[in-house]
Order: structure tokens, then C-alpha cells, then sequence
């Protein structure tokens, strides 16, 4: 499926799902946490193959690097399970797009994944604004997804405490 056929509306882009093979297990006999970040960040990759970031315009000289990441670890995964990645795309204006992966098994959220990235010419090495193509589709993609609640996590600190479901701050309607 390409960028252009993909029906974007105010819903998660479903970004990844797959078996998770019985290699990326540990020693404790559930996914090694190496691979939480490997799912994500095909997830990320997928999206940006979305907003039009595809090998050609790699090609061309524009990319995003990953800046920062958060993972949270919520439920074990097994050899065999298969998982699906839901992305929310939080912020996507100028350089930076901030995404939000949630990990399922069915309907049980396994992790999260909570990443900045910003766009920079591959020459230069620097952060410069993406092609015109590019941000009016994640422009796009973002206000669809601003309509939406900020799941539980986003925004979230190492070691910081659990808030309840209800007492996160509404969104904004816009």
C-alpha cells in the first residue's frame, strides 16, 4: 500500500504486524527488550514510507533521525505471538514529528514506544524542513490525529508514577 492510497482519517495507522519469531526470545523465554525498539522503529520506517520518505527521496537527500525514544514494557510477549503496532503521529510541524507506537496482542497493549525525530539533509547533516510533499502529509496526518485522546503513557518519564485513565488531562478540541 502506498502513501496515496492510504485512507488517513482520525484513527491509529495500523504500522506493523507480524509473529514474533522464536530467535528474538531471551533467556527468560519472552521477546528480548532489543526488540521492542526493532518493532518500533520499523514502525517508524512504515511511517515514514506513509508521509512519502521512501527510498527515492532518502535518495534525494532528506531523512529523520530519531532524537529521543521511550519505551514502555507492559506485558510479556512469546515466541509465536503475533503483534500489531498502532501509531498516533502527536506533533508533525516543521522539522520535528512526534510519534506514539502502542504494541498489541489482540486487544492487550504489550508497550509502548514514544519517539522525536527530526528531519535533516543527509549532506549537510543537519536539521533543515522536509520537502513540500512530505509535510503537508504529515500535516495532515497530525491534525487527524490531534481529534483524537492522548493515550495513557504519552509523555511519560522514566520511573515516574502510573496516573489513573481518568485522571489524564482532557485534549483539546480543535
Amino acid at each position: 500500500m502506498t502513501a496515496g492510497t492510504l485512507n488517513i482519517g482520525p484513527t491509529p495507522i495500523e504500522t506493523q504486524r507480524r509473529r514474533v519469531p522464536d530467535a528474538w526470545t531471551d533467556y527468560n523465554g519472552h521477546m528480548n527488550e532489543a526488540r521492542y525498539l526493532q518493532v518500533f522503529s520499523d514502525a517508524s520506517d512504515r511511517f515514514l514510507e506513509i508521509i512519502g520518505v521512501d527510498a527515492a527521496y532518502v535518495a534525494a537527500g532528506g531523512s529523520y533521525f530519531t532524537v529521543e525514544s521511550h519505551l514502555r514494557h507492559l506485558g510479556e510477549v512469546h515466541a509465536g505471538t503475533e503483534i500489531r503496532v498502532d501509531t498516533l503521529c502527536l506533533a508533525g510541524e516543521g522539522k520535528k514529528m512526534h510519534l506514539f507506537h502502542q504494541m498489541y496482542a489482540g486487544k492487550r497493549l504489550l508497550a509502548t514506544g514514544e519517539h522525536m525525530l527530526i528531519h535533516v539533509g543527509l549532506a549537510s547533516r543537519r536539521a533543515c524542513l522536509p520537502a513540500p510533499h512530505v509535510l503537508a502529509r504529515l500535516s495532515s496526518i497530525a491534525a487527524a490525529h490531534a481529534r483524537l485522546p492522548r493515550p495513557p503513557g504519552v509523555g511519560r518519564a522514566v520511573g515516574q508514577a502510573q496516573q489513573a485513565a481518568s485522571a489524564a488531562p482532557p485534549r483539546p478540541e480543535d
